[in-house]
């Protein structure tokens, strides 16, 4: 079977041969005819950056061809013929193009082009400096991605130390976009990155990210299993490092939410019976039960005044939003629908509050008033796990991202301005976004998927910087909550 698809490819081969041009340099296939003749056309290419193939019209055919091919185009009736090639950009054809050619019955016409390429390509040369404290120790990386002469996609990444300079030679003329990532999480770029760029053919471009470095302070409380298949609160710096366990009890501790002032984290807990809500400080120390009801309540989140914590609760036998003082006192519903809602979560201002419902048959999140009024909907096409940004102005969320090939469709980070479109956040697949104090990365419940997305399975908390850069980090746990 294998021998026949091969003779029947060379055979096919043979005859697109004969009836539109010679193969490579052998113009000896096909007999002319007294009645037809042929055009082959010469080639020559000169200087540098020569492409590694040209276009060849003959009328309205066009053929592809290899920089040291010479194509023949056989069976022509007599007659003239207009010729012509086309080269990249950065090549010039000297003389006429197209030009015309005369075929005559049982002759072959040659038609000669000469072609002189000057170069394609510039350089960029990135600096780099960093100032500050813990300093990233093994330096950033430069992504290069841009488009070539040929329109094939160009990326090149490039190791740069995080005090130094970097030349990168042969990069294709045109708008290219230069990101600078790989930075440790206590550092950042000053000014944008990435930056979108123009590089000319033969010139050097400069270009210089500032880079400072914060004491590296970032903590996370979350939540992670203990070795008896409980969960418990346990905090950890932003690097990874510094692990601590704050809960101990024989029960399942959840939902930490952070008071705006650091001291204090609010969680639930199963520790007498059924889910309710729970303040330690945050050491650890000092708990006390906000709620006592017979029905859960859970996923609490304190308004940045520091007065009031807002909370699901299923006391009424539907998941609902509440809100409570902060000492306990004065339970308040401010939803009220059969469907599910959850998630709560306040604005900076203290003033609104954004949160998931399934009413509109898929969960969606919606904003309303801190009283439970003027509610609006934020999400048209699903979302849930709201997050508002330090300063208000936009709320990252989890949504279904599916590739075309998925099985399954698992959830991944977007980001979404107050007013106006939103983007997926790049590389991020999972839930559970919230915020840096600094509003520039957000921590989330990282997954991993098999090859065809058949299943998804949540493994690590991540973190991803907002302008999408890096994703980094693997500490074994959920549910991450960003101290202020």
């Amino acid at each position: 079977m294998r021998n026949g698809t091969l003779l029947r490819s060379a055979a096919l081969r043979a005859l697109q041969c004969a009836l539109l041009l010679g193969c490579g340099d052998d113009v000896s296939g096909p007999q002319l005819s007294n009645t037809t003749g042929s055009i082959r056309v010469l080639v020559a290419l000169t200087g540098v950056d020569l492409p590694s193939k040209y276009q060849v019209m003959l009328g309205d055919r066009e053929q592809s061809t290899p920089a040291d091919a010479s194509p023949t185009f056989y069976n022509l009736q007599p007659g003239v013929y207009s010729v012509s090639i086309r080269v990249p950009a950065n090549c010039q054809v000297t003389g006429l193009n197209p030009r015309e050619a005369t075929v005559v019955g049982g002759q072959m016409t040659t038609v000669e082009f000469s072609v002189t390429c000057t170069m394609s390509t510039g350089s960029i040369q990135v600096t780099a400096g960093t100032t500050g404290v813990d300093l990233d120790p093994d330096g950033y990386r430069i992504r290069l991605e841009g488009v070539t002469v040929g329109g094939n996609p160009y990326l090149e990444l490039i190791r740069i130390p995080a005090t130094g300079t970097v030349t990168i030679a042969r990069v294709p003329a045109g708008p290219m976009r230069v990101t600078l990532d790989g930075l440790s999480l206590n550092c950042n770029v000053e000014g944008t990155n990435p930056r979108v760029v123009s590089v000319a053919a033969t010139e050097t471009l400069a270009l210089a990210f500032d880079i400072r470095c914060a004491a590296d302070t970032d903590v996370l409380a979350y939540v992670g299993n203990s070795d008896d298949g409980r969960t418990d609160i346990y905090l950890v710096k932003a690097d990874g490092t510094g692990t601590r366990r704050l809960t101990v009890q024989p029960s399942s501790e959840t939902d930490p939410a952070w008071s705006a002032d650091g001291k204090r984290i609010a969680f639930a807990s199963d520790r007498d019976g059924n889910r309710e809500i729970y303040v330690m400080d945050a050491d650890g120390g000092a708990t006390v039960r906000l709620t006592n009801e017979p029905s859960a309540d859970y996923h609490p989140s304190w308004s940045p005044d520091g007065l009031r914590i807002a909370f699901v609760s299923e006391r009424d036998g539907n998941a609902e939003i509440y809100v409570v003082n902060a000492d306990g006192s004065n339970p308040v519903r401010l939803t009220n629908h059969a469907s599910r809602d959850s998630d709560p979560v306040w604005s900076p201002d203290s003033r609104r509050i954004a949160f998931t419902s399934e009413r509109d048959s898929r969960a969606e999140v919606y904003i309303m008033d801190g009283d439970g009024s003027g509610l609006t909907k934020f999400t048209l096409e699903g979302g849930s796990q709201p997050a508002w940004s330090p300063d208000g102005t936009r709320i990252a969320f989890a949504a279904q991202n599916c590739p075309f090939y998925a099985y399954v469709c698992p959830p991944s980070i977007f980001v979404k301005p107050i007013t106006g479109a939103g983007d997926r956040l790049s590389a991020t697949i999972g839930d559970g976004p919230s915020w840096s104090p600094d509003g520039r990365k957000i921590a989330y419940d990282g997954m991993e998927c098999d090859f065809y997305f058949y299943e998804c399975d949540r493994v690590a908390i991540r973190i991803a910087r907002v302008d999408g850069t890096s994703v980094v980090g693997d500490v074994r746990g959920h549910s991450p909550a960003w101290r202020p």
